[in-house]
């Protein structure tokens, strides 16, 4: 008994009347197990003692530590979670993805921590893990972020050699996340303009020119700005991005008072938080009347105009820091399809343009 008591956090309280009451928690931040009230502090350390030696306070502690003992368990989901996130993968996400994925798997802990990981390898499993997502059905892009989390969960378990189960193969998407074309036009941006204060219209101006991610748009630093382009490393995927400073963009750049470290900053002169910029753009958005569109739409804006100035498809590649062998996916994700297809209709009536990045032909031998 002894043995099981080792560890217990304990807190003294004075009552009214002058009485002191001790409690004792299973572990520090841990449930209450037990109480000892007395007249002073050794009476009530004595009453506390009697408490702890009870079946049921034993029991208490028993089931408060159970899980705790799972996280030193890679058997058992919680303990699978608790090693997932002390990885140097989990280390390498960026912030924003961090508290995106603690927040699902905390919820998938509380229903499946004491679950064997094993269980999961199972077909039935499946059943449990659809009636869990089922819970956010009324909130659909919730539910597959849940889910998400947990396949990333699955997959870096698969790669350590822990598991081989893929609980969330096949299980279909609630969330309709297709917005390949919804984009930002300039009547839209104009609408948007003519309510927004400066600030938010520069940081409006300066997504639909960079086609930088929100994380990156209110980080930038003027010393990241050259004669030439945009050179910056990018917080999601951690790769260097070179975005070229097109008339728009230096037009802009020059109407900018440059009074934070950071090329954007709010009406104090202060950086741009994330929450606070998008609030700011959702309420200017609300006021000119428009509807369905996100901040994040205007990395379709500034690739649409990419790409119908002509823009090579790996020069898009690097500006948006895209794979370049995946940059034809990402164009039908990002660009209006009626914009593509005027582009090809264009180009069908005009005359090829001259291959200046053909190989040259060797002479022939004489």
């Amino acid at each position: 008994m002894r043995a099981r008591l080792i560890g217990l956090h304990k807190a003294t309280k004075r009552l009214a009347g002058g009485k002191v009451a001790v409690y004792a928690y299973a572990f520090r931040g841990g449930p209450l197990v037990a109480r000892g009230d007395g007249r002073d502090l050794a009476s009530a350390n004595v009453a506390l003692e009697r408490a702890l030696g009870t079946p049921a306070a034993l029991e208490a502690v028993q089931k408060a530590r159970r899980p705790i003992r799972q996280t030193d368990d890679r058997k058992y989901v919680r303990g699978l979670i608790y090693a997932f996130r002390a990885s140097p993968e989990w280390a390498k996400l960026g912030d924003s993805s961090k508290v995106e994925y603690t927040r699902y798997l905390n919820a998938f802990d509380a229903e499946f921590g004491d679950w064997r990981v094993s269980l999961f390898e199972s077909a039935e499993a499946k059943v449990d893990l659809l009636d869990w997502r089922d819970e956010w059905a009324d909130r659909p892009r919730a539910a597959d972020y849940a889910m998400a989390s947990v396949g990333r969960l699955f997959s870096w378990a698969r790669g350590r050699g822990l598991s081989t189960a893929r609980p969330t193969e096949d299980v279909e998407r609630l969330h309709d996340a297709d917005r390949s074309d919804i984009i930002w036009t300039d009547d839209d941006l104009t609408a948007i303009l003519a309510t927004a204060s400066k600030e938010v219209g520069w940081a409006i101006r300066f997504a639909a020119e960079t086609g930088l991610r929100l994380g990156d748009l209110i980080r930038v630093p003027w010393n990241a700005v050259g004669q030439q382009g945009i050179v910056w490393r990018t917080g999601k995927r951690k790769r260097q991005v070179v975005v070229p400073l097109t008339p728009g963009a230096r037009s802009l750049l020059k109407e900018m008072p440059t009074r934070a470290l950071t090329v954007l900053a709010n009406s104090r002169g202060d950086p741009w938080t994330p929450d606070g910029l998008k609030h700011m753009i959702r309420a200017a958005r609300i006021e000119a009347g428009i509807t369905g569109l996100r901040l994040h739409d205007l990395r379709g804006t500034a690739a649409t105009r990419l790409f119908l100035a002509g823009s090579p498809k790996r020069d898009i590649a690097t500006i948006m820091a895209w794979k370049e062998e995946t940059v034809d996916a990402l164009l039908t994700k990002y660009v209006s399809g009626d914009a593509v297809a005027l582009d090809l209709l264009s180009r069908m009536n005009q005359k090829p343009a001259p291959q200046t990045d053909d190989k040259p032909v060797p002479a022939a031998k004489t």
